[in-house]
């Protein structure tokens, strides 16, 4: 890692035991452009070092971190962190919702933002039909928000 950053021009490398000594150098040489923080930096939390950090003027803090769960990212960025680096691969699930092509082309307009009746036109069906598709398409994902089937269908690369 020191040889990498030493590469692409940084200047200061700080390799502190605790948070204080941290809190040290920021006060003794300023903001610096970019912080890498652990998860843990000793017996504190570097999420919480990281907002201290962005509030002294650090503009660009990357978080390496073990956890992944919902609620704790949703605080890391709350406290106005910008990146992550995950420091185990993450394992993620892709649904197995089986859909047809006539399905996944609906999810896809309703993913550009068009209407019902933009979809019915384009696919020259009664609007009660993209109706009744979507309601399979509910059905087979168990998800009854149309918004979040769109959006957990990009993420899961069903459609693009």
């Amino acid at each position: 890692m020191f040889q990498i950053c030493k590469n692409i021009g940084v200047t200061h490398w700080v390799n502190p035991l605790s948070t204080n000594a941290i809190r040290t150098h920021f006060r003794k040489h300023g903001p610096t452009n970019i912080a890498l923080l652990d998860e843990r930096i000793g017996t504190e939390w570097g999420v919480n070092l990281a907002q201290e950090l962005k509030q002294a003027g650090c503009k660009n803090i990357v978080l390496f971190i073990n956890k992944t769960n919902p609620t704790f990212l949703t605080q890391v960025i709350q406290k106005g962190n910008r990146g992550f680096v995950f420091k185990k691969k993450i394992k993620q699930t892709y649904p197995n919702w089986k859909l047809t092509k006539r399905e996944i082309k609906i999810l896809q307009s309703l993913s550009l933002g068009k209407t019902l009746n933009e979809i019915s036109s384009g696919l020259h069906v009664s609007v009660s039909q993209v109706k009744k598709v979507l309601c399979t398409i509910r059905k087979k994902t168990q998800i009854y928000d149309r918004a979040e089937i769109v959006a957990t269908a990009l993420r899961a690369g069903v459609i693009g």
